[in-house]
């Protein structure tokens, strides 16, 4: 039997009846299987090398398989081996080594979960160093693209003959180390699914999205890690995770890190009431939503009930007029105007720090970057003006920060010590990601803190609740 990498699949040549994970194709009068299947397939030939022999369970394979060994030739990996050290020698943090020993337990598969300014791009590095075989790294954003492609730069460019690889932003470079965008691997990865042994993918909560779980399908890579702060989806959808790049072997919470490694912290929980006119606007707005979702008996914190109310809006009037009550409702809670005055008096407190303050949406971050004169990010900032943006608030020439959700994660902003989320979903993943913007640490150990501003007796009170749950804090106020 012959393995060749076709398109995306693995073709099996004169493979015989009964081979695993493979269908007929007609086309072409031989079996076909999903490219992910290489390493399964060859362990079921008995051809994977692990570090440790296993002999019973080899002659349990074969003989499950045939009476006689399979004569199998690979023709699917083109990609080389590497030997790779890091320019400069750093000694892994206790975590970061047990990461990398659960991994390497796993037979190099699986993902770990670790606070957002933890080092998962260094513990990433030594998986590199560890697999010893060329490696692609897919993220969710061009900023995190460069981020990642400096660091790789840094530990192994001068051992790389061709440097390091980008896919993405309008560079098709490919090398043994590639980074590249999901994007643009989707895109691509039909052509070079055959040319890296290791996945590493960052921010992985993302893959499960239909079209990004094409990338670890299409690739014979046989080591694969995930990286993340926030592995959990809402739609549960993170559980093909574990066929794609093997179960979770690795995680930390931030508490368990904050002090040593991360900033100490605190959570400031901020009610604001509304205005006369604003709390008469808003019970209007919002009586309406709930009369009509009432009526239906919708689940709607649930994705299913969300939909189906999202689908009756589209062809009944008063559905439609419901929708329209729920964002106008949403819209005078994150916008409150006692919202404006605890932020005047929490930047005048905090006019020491760097500051980063977040909101739900564009509109609101232009408005509050008008009134208080603070530079503002949103994805409609053009990337080197947000490079110049970021890079002024690292040396501390701009001391506060507005922005939308591009900061959210993919961003490394080291300097910031204070966060005040002023409006946002109900995402865990983006509270603590947000979390996360400030607690790296400083040079003066100082504590951060992360406020957050509601307006009270509104829905933002519950999904303020929603997204805190699961996200620990040393102090809630």
């Amino acid at each position: 039997m012959n393995l060749e990498f076709d398109d995306g699949t693995l073709l099996l040549r004169d493979a015989p009846e009964g081979v695993p994970y493979a269908e007929w194709d007609d086309r072409v009068d031989e079996f076909r299987a999903q490219a992910y299947r290489y390493r399964s397939l060859l362990d079921w030939a008995d051809k994977w090398q692990t570090d440790s022999s296993d002999d019973s369970q080899s002659t349990l394979r074969q003989s499950a398989r045939q009476s006689q060994p399979l004569d199998l030739e690979d023709s699917a990996r083109s990609y080389p081996d590497l030997a790779l050290t890091p320019t400069i020698q750093v000694d892994p943090r206790h975590y970061q080594q047990a990461a990398l020993e659960a991994w390497r337990e796993h037979e190099r598969r699986g993902s770990v979960v670790l606070p957002t300014g933890s080092g998962k791009t260094f513990l990433g590095l030594q998986a590199i160093m560890d697999a010893g075989v060329a490696t692609l790294v897919v993220v969710p954003t061009i900023d995190l693209m460069n981020q990642w492609h400096a660091t790789l730069t840094n530990a192994f460019g001068d051992q790389l003959p061709n440097g390091v690889g980008v896919l993405g932003g309008g560079s098709h470079e490919i090398t043994a180390v590639t980074v590249t965008t999901y994007d643009s691997a989707y895109r691509y990865v039909n052509e070079y699914g055959d040319q890296f042994g290791l996945l590493i993918v960052d921010e992985v909560h993302h893959l499960p999205a239909p079209t990004y779980r094409q990338i670890p399908e299409m690739m014979i890579a046989p080591y694969r890690l995930g990286l993340t702060a926030t592995y959990e989806r809402a739609d549960d959808k993170h559980e093909t995770l574990e066929e794609l790049l093997g179960p979770v072997v690795y995680e930390e919470n931030v508490d368990a890190l904050a002090g040593e490694f991360l900033s100490e912290y605190e959570t400031i929980h901020l009610e604001v009431e509304l205005t006369p006119e604003e709390r008469q606007q808003y019970d209007t707005e919002y009586e309406i939503y709930r009369e009509y979702v009432d009526s239906h008996e919708f689940d709607i914190w649930k994705e299913r009930g969300y939909q189906e109310f999202l689908r009756r809006s589209s062809y009944d009037s008063q559905g439609r007029r419901a929708l329209i009550a729920k964002q106008r409702a949403e819209e005078i809670a994150r916008t409150a105007h006692k919202k404006l005055d605890t932020l005047d008096t929490l930047i005048k407190q905090h006019h020491d720090d760097r500051v980063i303050i977040f909101t739900a949406n564009n509109d609101f971050a232009y408005d509050i970057s008008q009134e208080f004169i603070v530079p503002c990010i949103t994805h409609q900032t053009p990337t080197d003006e947000r490079t110049d943006l970021l890079e002024r608030f690292r040396t501390g020439e701009y001391s506060m920060l507005v922005t939308s959700q591009v900061l959210d994660e993919g961003i490394d902003v080291p300097a910031a010590n204070v966060g005040i989320i002023l409006s946002g979903s109900a995402s865990k993943r983006q509270y603590a990601q947000r979390l996360g913007r400030i607690l790296r640490p400083t040079d003066d150990r100082q504590p951060a803190r992360l406020y957050e501003i509601i307006a009270a007796n509104t829905k933002e009170r519950y999904v303020s609740q929603q997204r805190r749950q699961g996200v620990n804090s040393s102090a809630d106020s």
